[in-house]
């Protein structure tokens, strides 16, 4: 007899695996989202909710709540009872809004008032015409299904400060329940999450990022939600304690991504995109080579006033001679790529390249900054290739 020829007592362990991994992939987008909007400051990893993404603009601080729920069946369709505990027959059983998906997502609502933005369900599958029917009538603030006033009825009970509001102010409050269905990202064998994660990853680093390297980063970006979920709060938990442990803000999104910090203000400013992939292909190039951050945006100012220099000058030099320019320019930024150079021998090389270079230009205006910012403009432009 071998392993698998007798089944197994249980299997749940392997679904709740699952269960997980597709929550974590979806707290991995919406941390993705902290480099494009203004508002999202930070997501919060299996706290209170699957996930929970702040937003803070000129209103103030606000929060969603995100429930992710799947099933392996593609084709089911969560109902009226799993949603809201609303049973089509009661007889003797009463309904169960209170241990249902949305009636815990409420709770929220109550709890945190006009800082609750919305409640969400997030699932791989669809909800029954019922389900939508009621949401509807929460949009609209008007009661045309028939379980609607069975859920308005149900919520005032589940939430006693509800209890003397009139029925569109309970489907006001309802409103703020929101369904996300077919949500392919959280299907394990889908494209879509791949797809959706790599298309951000490459916005936001250098522009030849490999196939590979990105299935990195978005490893690294599972594995820090995971951390941020498991992480045990006991005793007393105060606003920097769940920020640390329990949340994930763009700083830590930029230890994982292949972008400096000046680089990525500068795309959020407004900046020209290819002119801040360049800063990030510069700055994985010099990480390579073990420089720290501080010494890499230096150098990237560098860079910038040499390409500022050539774009003045280039015309007064004839082509030949800067050809030979920047033949000796090559030698050395592929030296400085290499590794052949670090900080320890690349004072004394670019003295000496300048003097060379001043020699075959004839020209008095170049400074080591600036023949440095040549060398690693010159290493961009080849990994560019």
């Amino acid at each position: 007899m071998k392993l698998h020829d007798v089944k197994a007592r249980e299997l749940n362990g392997r679904d709740t695996i699952h269960r997980f991994k597709a929550q974590f992939r979806a707290a991995s987008l919406e941390c993705l989202a902290l480099l494009e909007s203004s508002s999202v400051d930070r997501v919060f990893c299996d706290f209170h909710e699957d996930y929970v993404v702040k937003l803070v603009d000129e209103t103030g601080t606000r929060y969603r709540f995100v429930q992710v729920k799947t099933k392996t069946k593609q084709n089911h369709l969560y109902n009226i009872l799993e949603i809201f505990g609303i049973k089509k027959r009661p007889r003797n059983a009463e309904h169960d809004l209170a241990n249902s998906f949305a009636g815990k997502l409420l709770l929220h609502i109550e709890s945190f008032g006009d800082a609750c933005l919305s409640v969400v369900i997030c699932t791989n599958v669809n909800f029954d015409d019922e389900v939508e029917a009621l949401i509807a009538d929460a949009n609209s603030g008007i009661s045309s299904s028939k379980i609607t006033p069975t859920l308005i009825s149900e919520t005032k009970k589940l939430i006693p400060s509800l209890s003397a509001k009139t029925d569109k102010e309970i489907l006001g409050f309802l409103s703020h329940l929101s369904l996300e269905p077919r949500k392919q990202i959280l299907n394990e064998e889908d494209d879509s999450f791949l797809s959706n994660a790599h298309s951000k990853i490459y916005k936001y680093s250098e522009i030849n990022l490999h196939p590979k390297e990105i299935q990195k980063i978005i490893i690294q970006l599972l594995s820090l939600i995971e951390d941020k979920s498991s992480y045990q709060l006991d005793g007393t938990i105060t606003e920097e304690i769940l920020n640390e442990k329990a949340s994930i803000a763009v700083d830590d999104l930029l230890d994982i991504l292949a972008l400096s910090r000046s680089a990525y203000h500068l795309l959020k400013s407004g900046g020209d995109p290819n002119a801040v992939k360049s800063v990030s292909i510069l700055q994985r190039m010099l990480q390579r080579n073990n420089f720290k951050e501080e010494t890499i945006n230096s150098f990237a100012e560098f860079k910038s006033q040499w390409e500022a220099w050539y774009r003045v000058n280039r015309h007064s030099i004839q082509e030949f001679t800067l050809l030979k320019m920047q033949s000796k320019i090559g030698e050395l930024a592929e030296k400085l790529s290499s590794g052949r150079v670090d900080m320890d021998t690349i004072t004394c090389a670019v003295e000496n390249l300048r003097s060379e270079l001043c020699k075959i230009s004839g020209r008095t205006d170049l400074e080591d900054g600036l023949v440095f910012g040549a060398v690693l403009s010159d290493m961009v432009k080849e990994e560019l290739l």
